[in-house]
């Protein structure tokens, strides 16, 4: 019995040492790069190999998710161009947006356990393995010098006076920046996927999988032409269609501090008087705005909520008797914007809040030399309600991007 008991355990000890080894030899760990647009979270499967990158990803995660244990490791990345927090947090997207569509094409919901998200900013580890890969150029030399030698950030006490964006932007008037923008940029606005999993019981290679990633990987990928402008823009002009159409023009300015918050200027003027007939119709009010953007697809698409105050200015009379006075107002938004070309979108806004006004009321009195604008009271208005309703044309602009010309440079 004794001698049948070592047996038995050398056995399970045999086993277990097989069966360790074994998985070990099914480990396996396959990486992939997904690559954007300038500015951009959203996925473009038609550029350059994403289609057939996510694909494989997403066919593995889907056809042996009940077999397999695996974990995926997503890592965001930025080109310089733009401010660096900015580049923050479209990294973060874009790690988040790769998670989403494996999550969609494979049908596997995807748990902190399984994956982890991260976004690295700008990737300037990447572009000096790019510089030191690609063809030579007038400035390269100076370019890797401030890559390695330049802090990102100089500053004096508490203030930033420089760091290594500006310095590569001051290259010879910005013309080394320039052929940075098109010849290395690209490859750096990427999402790299990194999937490890170990397959148990044994299962079938993926046609090809391997072969392929390998050559994706370590292929370096010729720069692809850019649109003519990459949509991505920072500020925005707008006009409330509404409220043109009751005569009184309105305008507005808007700039997207980063993905999650932007501010606004408004103004409505309506001036129109017809003093032989007493009517007026005087407008005017402005009001800064506060916006903070939530379940967004990408900048200037999607819900956001908003703050706003302001003051108006009036004078109101249709023959009879006229309001004259000023008021001041705040409330809450909720609004909708989505693009209807590359540079244009259309919003759709609501908004609710308070409104005080002091006004005096009058009485035109015609005279031999003219009219006499008789004072009959002053009273006070406070209103809770509708304040906001907009259908808004919006004009984006001011892009970080580049515009392509016929020599292949840059303005």
């Amino acid at each position: 019995m004794r001698i049948l008991s070592v047996i038995i355990s050398l056995s399970l000890l045999f086993s277990l040492s097989v069966g360790d080894i074994r998985a070990q030899q099914l480990t396996r760990k396959d990486t992939v790069r997904v690559f954007f647009y300038q500015g951009w979270s959203d996925i473009s499967p038609a550029l350059k190999e994403n289609r057939r990158a996510l694909d494989s990803i997403a066919h593995i995660v889907s056809e042996y998710s009940r077999d397999l244990r695996f974990h995926m490791t997503v890592n965001g990345w930025a080109s310089p161009e733009g401010a660096s927090y900015f580049n923050v947090e479209l990294s973060e997207a874009r790690a988040a947006a790769i998670a989403l569509y494996i999550q969609e094409r494979s049908g596997v919901r995807l748990t902190q356990r399984s994956t982890t998200l991260a976004g690295h900013g700008i990737d300037w580890a990447g572009l000096e393995n790019s510089l030191m890969r690609g063809e030579d150029f007038d400035g390269r030399d100076d370019v890797l010098r401030i890559i390695r030698d330049v802090p990102i950030w100089l500053t004096e006490g508490n203030r930033v006076v420089g760091g290594r964006k500006k310095a590569l932007m001051d290259l010879e008037g910005g013309e080394v920046f320039g052929h940075l923008m098109l010849g290395h940029f690209p490859s750096l606005r990427r999402a790299e996927i990194i999937l490890e999993y170990v397959p148990y019981p044994p299962v079938k290679a993926v046609p090809a999988l391997v072969s392929e990633v390998a050559a994706l990987d370590e292929t370096i990928l010729p720069p692809q032409p850019l649109p003519e402008r990459i949509p991505f823009h920072r500020f925005a002009l707008k006009t409330n269609l509404l409220s043109d159409l009751i005569l009184t023009p309105s305008l507005g300015f808007e700039w997207l501090i980063n993905r999650s918050w932007s501010v606004s200027a408004n103004a409505n003027v309506a001036w129109w008087s017809n003093d032989p007939k007493h009517r007026y119709y005087q407008i005017a009010a402005i009001y800064p705005e506060a916006r903070w953007w939530f379940s967004t697809r990408s900048p200037w698409h999607g819900h956001y909520l908003g703050i706003f105050a302001g003051g108006t200015w009036y004078d109101l009379e249709n023959g009879g008797r006229g309001y004259q006075g000023e008021g001041g107002f705040a409330g809450l938004s909720y609004g909708y914007m989505f693009p209807v070309g590359r540079s244009l979108s259309f919003e759709v806004e609501v908004g609710a809040g308070y409104l005080f006004s002091e006004y005096e009321e009058y009485l035109p009195v015609p005279y031999e030399g003219g009219t006499h604008y008789v004072y009959q009271q002053t009273s006070q208005l406070h209103y809770f309600g509708p304040l906001k309703l907009s259908f808004a044309l919006v004009w984006r602009f001011g892009d970080i991007g580049l515009r392509n010309n016929k020599k292949g440079g840059a303005k």
